[in-house]
């Protein structure tokens, strides 16, 4: 139930000849009661409209087909893209167009349009006209019913992911292309009806009350099918065709994430992230291992973290989310582990408010939920309340040990390879009616995962935008375990060399014997290591590059110098 904020446009759509029929007022009621924020966008002049009792639903209006805009709550209005120029307003009482004058709009209707055009060229400069039906308005620059309601939207402390859009003329388009969901009454114009998502049987009025009633006061809104869905890559088929989620399905469900340590979990719930974050989703990663911190590389897109003495109180995080609008990383590497769960309990408490009033972060990760979410526990208790909205993904190496009433919420699950056998038997008990008792979980190939559809998907790191970063402080200076040391050989055995670390790795290059380096090269060995032993795919696939382009002798040398060190360098600056 994420798409909580619903806009109206007036004319032709919630009112006819300036009237609100009673019943779909008493629907808009039912609409606020049950938690929707509602705003009103129409083309009109400021306050020329008589609201009356309506106006006290609407949590802000936009007038003048964006350029004006009233929040309710301040009694304060605004005019964000300024107003006409006076020279064009002087232009088109010269040339006798017939125009109203609103509070930074002029409006007439046709067949004055064309004149229109010609002042507006010679004396606009940069203002747009706007068709909504048979009239037309001149506005300032920027201004539309889109603009207007975005900036309305950020001054609310809304999202236009959380928005539903009603609407029925050429003017409204700008208002629909930004919504989250589109919706258009029976008799709205063709471009109208062609990009709504929902096109109601009714017209006007009535086609509004009959969506109401189908889908927000029913509940329903979840299941509304896309046609602009926001698809958020994951990877490949092996036949090579691209496997996505909806955005859509990620911020109104509740999605599992589970396999053993090092198969690629992390990875892919961090590129799930970056994908979300991209299309304007909000996401919080309660992140105990600082698996994500690499994340804060991106605009808009923080990482806080601390020890028991520095790291922010949860009502201050929950303050950066609701009033910053950024993403954020809660890093809790370095806090006490006896403490976390006391932390993370008084974050949910915090959170409740903002994700039940403004209906964000859109997208939630608990990172080692095991150690959280196992039943009895106090953030169980505290969370359980919060997931019927959707919108959280719990990731786990033992999705066994998560209480039941979390499994219970799950609408779908991403598993890397499983080898544990509690854990196999578990999911497979949890997720029989997707026939997941069939699949071998343990035999899940590396660097794949399985949708719960049956689907596998080749992840690909090329398209993170962020190198992934779970090792960092594990394997960039910190030695290896001895059985995950490159060891350097050549034709005929080892030479008495091995590598713990990347930063071995890199020191080691310039002196090792230039067979050594051929011999590994030739056989990928490199990008083996990096990909299986560090679980760095984009290190990989940049060695694998080396391998494939049969460099020899000191340019083979050069070439390995340059990927790894430049490598080492991206990572070190995510300290």
């Amino acid at each position: 139930m994420y798409r909580r904020v619903m806009a109206f446009d007036f004319d032709g759509t919630l009112a006819v000849d300036g009237v609100v029929p009673p019943a779909l007022e008493r629907a808009l009621e039912r609409c606020r009661a049950m938690g929707h924020a509602l705003f009103l966008v129409t083309g009109r002049r400021f306050e020329t409209v008589a609201l009356y009792r309506l106006a006290e639903l609407f949590m802000g209006i936009v007038w003048e087909n964006g350029a004006v805009l009233t929040h309710t709550g301040s009694g304060e209005t605004y005019l964000p893209f300024g107003q006409l120029d006076a020279n064009l307003v002087k232009a088109l009482e010269e040339r006798g167009i017939p125009f109203e004058r609103g509070l930074a709009i002029a409006a007439t209707w046709m067949p004055h349009d064309q004149t229109l055009w010609q002042v507006a060229g010679a004396y606009g400069g940069s203002a747009s006209i706007e068709y909504n039906k048979g009239a037309v308005m001149v506005l300032p620059p920027g201004a539309t019913k889109g603009s207007g309601l975005e900036r309305l939207l950020a001054l609310c402390g809304f999202s236009p992911r959380n928005l539903a859009a009603f609407g029925d003329a050429e003017n409204d388009l700008s208002m629909l292309t930004l919504a989250e969901v589109a919706v258009a009454v029976a008799d709205a114009v063709p471009a109208v009806r062609e990009l709504a998502d929902v096109v109601a049987e009714a017209p006007g009025p009535r086609g509004v009350l009959e969506v109401l009633e189908r889908y927000p006061l029913a509940g329903q809104f979840l299941d509304i099918p896309l046609k602009r869905e926001r698809p958020i890559l994951l990877g490949q088929t092996e036949a090579g065709s691209t496997v996505s989620l909806p955005a859509s399905r990620l911020a109104g469900r509740n999605l599992g994430v589970f396999g053993d340590s090092g198969t690629g979990k992390s990875w892919i719930v961090g590129l799930i992230a970056e994908g979300l974050h991209h299309e304007n989703y909000q996401v919080l990663l309660i992140d105990p291992e600082g698996d994500f911190r690499g994340l804060r590389v991106l605009p808009r897109f923080v990482s806080v973290s601390g020890d028991r003495s520095s790291l922010p109180p949860p009502s201050a995080v929950v303050s950066l989310l609701d009033a910053g609008g950024v993403s954020l990383t809660l890093d809790l590497s370095q806090y006490p582990v006896p403490l976390r769960s006391g932390y993370v309990t008084e974050l949910l408490r915090a959170l409740r408010p903002v994700r039940e009033r403004r209906y964000r972060p859109h997208w939630i990760v608990l990172e080692e939920a095991q150690q959280f979410l196992f039943s009895g526990g106090e953030v169980t208790g505290a969370i359980l309340p919060l997931l019927a909205a959707g919108g959280w993904a719990f990731v786990s190496y033992r999705p066994d040990r998560l209480s039941t009433a979390v499994l219970e919420v799950l609408h779908h699950c991403l598993f890397t390879r499983v080898s544990e056998p509690e854990a196999a038997r578990g999911l497979r008990e949890h997720c029989r009616i997707c026939g997941l008792s069939e699949t071998r979980l343990d035999e899940i190939p590396m660097g794949h995962a399985l949708l719960c559809s049956g689907q596998m998907v080749r992840m690909r790191p090329a398209i993170r935008r962020v190198p992934h970063i779970r090792h960092l402080y594990k394997y960039l200076d910190t030695p290896l375990p001895a059985g995950k040391r490159f060891w350097f050989r050549n034709e005929h055995g080892g030479i008495g060399q091995e590598a713990a670390s990347l930063y071995e790795f890199l020191q080691l290059i310039p002196i090792l014997p230039i067979d050594s380096l051929e011999y590994h090269d030739r056989r990928q060995d490199f990008a083996r290591w990096a990909e299986g032993t560090l679980g760095d795919g984009t290190l990989a696939a940049r060695l694998r590059k080396v391998a494939n382009r049969q460099y020899r002798g000191e340019e083979l040398r050069q070439a390995l110098l340059r990927v790894v060190a430049s490598h080492y360098e991206e990572l070190n600056a995510l300290r």
